[in-house]
């Protein structure tokens, strides 16, 4: 379809459709008519939610697709969706939709790639192509004429998405909340930006957020109505007692606080879902593609309180919170339940994935916070989830594997659309039954993408913006609130999206000269940057160029990169599994400058003393502040080596003595003691 005539065809399509969709739209937030399978509400002692929430209701009497024709597509992006707590919650009845889903239709197992950040890899999966090409590699994006941070937009990507090929293909298609997509972009039927969401955006101003504009109004009464979740409501996730909860909820903490977070992330998700299901219903488009981010922020806030308690986290916060994640999942339960319904009486084929996984058992890290933006990131997992349901899936027990980059062909074929010959994602045969394959075509330079207008935001709305993206883990606060302007149409890369394109690069298509120009772009605009030195660090180290690697990692601890002593040990380690005795014992030694208080630093760089070259006073020296402090069994072990060595055995067996009494099982520590006891020196 040629620009002209895709223009004329969405123009007359807002004119005929805009008044009936906010009509249809607007009075979308009153209560609707229970389905009589809808899953009951939670028992609890505090008041039952609403009975008009939308994950418990749904529209007995919705006008059903009409037979015949293309069969459509529904494609949900969960974000953050991980297989352990699925598989979990589905052994344990607490997702019986889910369940169904799985057991009828077909999954796998969905590999991402680095950097696992939300807005990159949504994009990723909606064009098909990397962020090298999509360029969208932030949270936020420059303002080409000011150099202010902005919420990272629609304006950012260079390419079309696959909703941008359909429309221009004729194909009917409706858009909720889709990360980087604001403003809204004209298509053949709806679009709802990613600013319709309270998550990120409540209180922002959401001109632009849909199209046709006339939708907007219905958009902001739905999203008004849903964010008020009630204390009872709350009531209903985590063991708080309800003044508790009022007065959490009334401290103006924001994000900060699990519980005004909880609120959010219930309200997003039922917003989200009550947009895209009224919308939907109405229209029914060939291609339906709704995000929701609850899934994931769910995690960042309450991983650490899920069964079983972690050592770091106190018995009184566990007992609070401990169940929040599970009954959030009976939300979303619900509202896949609801999904599956409509491709079941629609003949429609259902496709939901996310973007990454996320850590749920024995591998979260008490050491490294889900929320804070220097270690956030550690709590995804590589490999996310796919799975299908409905017309055109091919049924299997057999959990298959797949990438993120198949899915925009894959869907593409599914609606017989053209792709753009830069894809290089795999049709996803075993999943799907898919006769031919989509017609590869310079689709990016010839397929247009337009935009309603929308306000920019000013620059106190951009920082209440990045006060929440640090609220979640996101941004470290320490990141200047503008750069310099970068000229041009489009917005500029943050130091941030740099470092996000040096990480692709190192990490993905291991391109270590454009990579190491991108960390250093970033340096440019904040030189103190910690990431990119780490990173930097990382490829002269797999360059082989260790003393330049040691040099950059101290630079990155100074600078504040996260957890200093574990990561000094950790490529200790490395390079004495490596044989690299040279950078080892560098590594150890700047390490207990830099950090003469850590004991675990010492007691490696004192072993390494005495097994190298036998050097025992070299080791007591880099041991001995610890003696009259410590519990730990190891460094008592340690010492009392040391001790022998250097000929001082009373002190030796004290300090073993010790040692089997924080912790008596150890053997070894046994037979040496009894050697210094009969009156020889145990073997080293």
């Amino acid at each position: 379809m040629t620009t002209a005539a895709f223009s004329k065809r969405v123009g007359a399509r807002a004119l005929a459709a805009a008044s009936i969709l906010a009509a249809s739209l607007l009075p979308a937030s009153c209560g609707r008519q229970p389905e009589q399978n809808a899953a009951p509400a939670p028992t609890r002692a505090a008041p039952a939610p609403p009975a008009s929430s939308v994950e418990t209701e749904d529209s007995a009497a919705r006008v059903k697709r009409p037979p015949g024709g293309r069969a459509p597509v529904i494609w949900l992006g969960l974000d953050g969706l991980d297989w352990d707590l699925l598989d979990r919650l589905a052994r344990e009845g607490k997702m019986p939709n889910w369940s169904r889903l799985v057991a009828r239709g077909a999954s796998a197992r969905l590999k991402s790639f680095m950097p696992i950040l939300s807005p990159i890899v949504w994009t990723s999966i909606a064009t098909g192509v990397p962020p090298d090409v999509h360029r969208v590699l932030d949270f936020q994006e420059v303002e080409p004429a000011t150099g202010a941070k902005m919420p990272i937009s629609g304006r950012s990507r260079a390419v079309p998405a696959i909703w941008n090929v359909a429309a221009a293909s004729g194909r009917t298609v409706g858009v909720v909340g889709w990360w980087a997509t604001h403003p809204a972009e004209e298509v053949t039927g709806f679009f709802v930006s990613d600013h319709a969401s309270p998550i990120l955006f409540e209180g922002l101003p959401r001109a632009g957020v849909a199209f046709p504009a006339a939708l907007a109004a219905g958009v902001e009464q739905i999203a008004a109505k849903e964010e008020q979740v009630s204390d009872a409501e709350i009531a209903q996730y985590v063991d708080v007692p309800l003044p508790e909860i009022a007065r959490a909820r009334a401290s103006g903490k924001g994000l900060a606080d699990p519980l005004i977070a909880l609120s959010r992330i219930i309200g997003a998700t039922r917003t989200v879902q009550r947009v895209a299901r009224e919308l939907y219903d109405r229209n029914t488009p060939e291609l339906t593609m709704v995000y929701f981010e609850g899934t994931d922020a769910i995690g960042h806030v309450f991983s650490p309180f899920v069964p079983p308690r972690m050592s770091c986290v106190p018995e009184a916060e566990f007992a609070k919170y401990s169940r929040a994640v599970d009954t959030y999942y009976a939300l979303v339960d619900r509202v896949l339940g609801q999904w599956m319904r409509r491709a079941d009486e629609d003949g429609a084929t259902l496709l939901i994935n996310s973007d990454h996984g996320f850590k749920w058992g024995e591998d979260r890290p008490c050491e490294r916070s889900s929320l804070d933006p220097a270690t956030a990131a550690y709590w995804h997992r590589m490999t996310g989830v796919l799975a299908a349901y409905g017309a055109r899936v091919k049924a299997s027990e057999k959990r298959g594997d797949a990438s993120v980059f198949d899915l925009a062909p894959t869907v593409s074929a599914l609606l017989d659309l053209p792709v753009d010959s830069h894809l290089t994602g795999n049709l996803l045969r075993e999943t799907f039954s898919i006769s031919g394959a989509p017609a590869k075509k310079d689709l990016f330079s010839g397929t247009s993408v337009r935009r309603v207008e929308a306000a920019q935001l000013s620059e106190k709305q951009a920082s209440e913006y990045a006060q929440r993206l640090r609220s979640l883990g996101y941004l470290s606060g320490g990141e200047p609130a503008k750069l310099a302007p970068t000229g041009g149409d489009r917005p500029g890369l943050t130091e941030g999206g740099w470092n996000n394109l040096g990480l692709y690069f190192r990490e993905n298509t291991h391109d270590l000269a454009a990579a190491e120009a991108a960390f250093q772009k970033a340096l440019a605009l904040r030189p103190s940057y910690a990431s990119p030195q780490f990173n930097l660090a990382v490829l002269y180290r797999e360059r082989g160029n260790d003393a330049v690697a040691v040099d950059w990692l101290f630079r990155s601890l100074t600078a504040g990169h996260a957890d200093p002593e574990g990561t000094i040990l950790f490529w200790y380690t490395d390079y004495r599994d490596k044989k690299k005795d040279g950078p080892a014992r560098e590594v150890l030694e700047r390490g207990t400058r830099a950090y003469p208080d850590s004991e675990p630093i010492g007691r490696e760089l004192a072993i390494l003393r005495f097994k190298s070259k036998r050097d025992c006073p070299g080791a007591l020296e880099a041991v001995s502040h610890f003696e009259a402090t410590t519990q730990a069994p190891e460094t008592l072990n340690v010492l009392g080596l040391v001790k022998t060595c250097l000929g001082r055995r009373d002190e030796a067996i004290a300090l073993f003595q010790k040692s089997l009494s924080l912790n008596p099982d150890q053997a070894g520590v046994v037979q040496s003691l009894n050697i210094l006891q009969k009156g020889a020196a145990p073997a080293p």
